[in-house]
Order: C-alpha cells, then sequence, then structure tokens
C-alpha cells in the first residue's frame, strides 16, 4: 500500500513536470527559466503552491493572487501519470517498468502537445524510440515478423498519405513506428485498429460538433490511447 502511495505521488510530480514542459515547449520557452508562474498574472509560485494535486485541491482551482481558473488539464495530467506509475511499475522487474513508464509519459507529452498545438517534435519521436529500441532489444525481439509489420504498414501509410493528399499527419507515422517497439508482434495490428476505431468516433463527434466532417483533428492523442490499451491489456493478461 505504502510503495503504491509512494509510486503514486511520484507520477504526479513527474505529471507536474510534463505540464511545464509541454506548456513552456508550445510557447517556445525555457524550461528552467522564468521560475513557476501564473499563466495569467505572472506571479511567481511559492513551493506550497506548486505541490502536485494537493496544491490545486487547496486552492479550490483557482490562483492564490489573481484567483483565476487554474486549468484541470494540470490536474488530471498529475492524477493521469500517477495512475500510469501505479499500473506498470512493477519491482520484480524494475529496469523494464522504468523504461515502460517513461515511454508512456513521453509518448502523453507528444500527444498533448499534438492536441495543443498540432506540432509533433521529431527529437521527441527520435528519444522515444530510443528508449523503444534498448526496450525491445532487452525484452523482445528484433524478428522477420517485426520487420515486415512495420515495412508494410509504412508502404501502406504513404500510399494512403499520397492519394488523400497528404491528409495524414507527416508525423504520426514516426509516432506509431516508435511505439511499435514496445508491443508484441501480434499486438501491433490490434494498435493500429484501435487507434483508428478512436480517431473515427472522436472525429465524428467533433464533426458532428462543428458541422464539418472536414476539419482536421490532431491524432497523436488516439494513438496514445490505443497504445495505453494495449499495453493495460497485456499489464493485466500477462
Amino acid at each position: 500500500m505504502l510503495i503504491n502511495i509512494f509510486i503514486f505521488a511520484l507520477g504526479a510530480i513527474f505529471g507536474s513536470f510534463c505540464n511545464c514542459f509541454i506548456s513552456r515547449k508550445i510557447k517556445n520557452q525555457s524550461i528552467i527559466y522564468p521560475p513557476s508562474h501564473c499563466d495569467f498574472c505572472n506571479h511567481r509560485l511559492k513551493i506550497r503552491e506548486k505541490i502536485p494535486l494537493i496544491s490545486f485541491l487547496i486552492l479550490k482551482g483557482r490562483c492564490n493572487y489573481c484567483k483565476k481558473k487554474i486549468p484541470i488539464d494540470n490536474f488530471i495530467m498529475e492524477i493521469t501519470c500517477g495512475i500510469i506509475g501505479i499500473l506498470f511499475f512493477d519491482a520484480n522487474n524494475f529496469l523494464r517498468s522504468i523504461l515502460l513508464i517513461f515511454a508512456l509519459y513521453l509518448s502523453l507529452v507528444i500527444a498533448i502537445i499534438d492536441l495543443k498545438s498540432f506540432d509533433i517534435y521529431i527529437n521527441q519521436i527520435g528519444i522515444l524510440a530510443l528508449i523503444g529500441l534498448a526496450y525491445r532489444f532487452l525484452y523482445l525481439k528484433f524478428d522477420l515478423d517485426f520487420i515486415l509489420i512495420s515495412l508494410a504498414f509504412s508502404a501502406i501509410y504513404f500510399v494512403i498519405y499520397k492519394i488523400f493528399d497528404k491528409s495524414l499527419g507527416n508525423g504520426d507515422i514516426y509516432f506509431y513506428l516508435a511505439l511499435f517497439l514496445f508491443i508484441e508482434n501480434i499486438e501491433i495490428i490490434y494498435f493500429i485498429l484501435y487507434s483508428i476505431w478512436l480517431g473515427a468516433i472522436f472525429g465524428i463527434i467533433i464533426g458532428i460538433k462543428y458541422k464539418n466532417m472536414k476539419i482536421k483533428i490532431p491524432f497523436c492523442i488516439y494513438i496514445f490511447l490505443a497504445f495505453l490499451i494495449v499495453m493495460v491489456k497485456l499489464r493485466i493478461f500477462s
């Protein structure tokens, strides 16, 4: 019980850092300077105002100075990262669980940046891929089936990309391929299908809401959710 509380708290701290990183990356600001501050009044936050989850609850979701509402997505990110930590930490396989948890955090950051700005940063994908290469080398395997699956997917994606006049994001494929490295071969097809189904369902909902079925939607968030579903399934049934 105590270890779960510790892991959740540590995950929430990473979630808070992820929030800060996402916000500053979108604004093209340094992650180091300026220090943590309110986005509305720019007042520098004190340590007690930066405690993940707890500060949000104590302050009732408002800045202590200007009383503007603190975005709820900060709170949700901290909870999400805490839950991911609990779900995937395995003391019996410490290194594997750490690699996977960091991959999930990084892929979540990539997905949220895409969701908020329609930008995908190749350097972040590259770091994710490096973690994935280590993960696959240590715990899965680079066999012919994996190579063929990756090549077939890339070819199909390229054809669709050209046929539909680049309506697909050109960075999404790299996100897919980086996440393939963490998934057992037999589950990769399910991962792809889940992402397509999620994208289609939410795309229809968004299209109905805005009365425009051709509206552009960021797709990385659905790729991340599909990846999370597959990894949770593997975690539960492994």
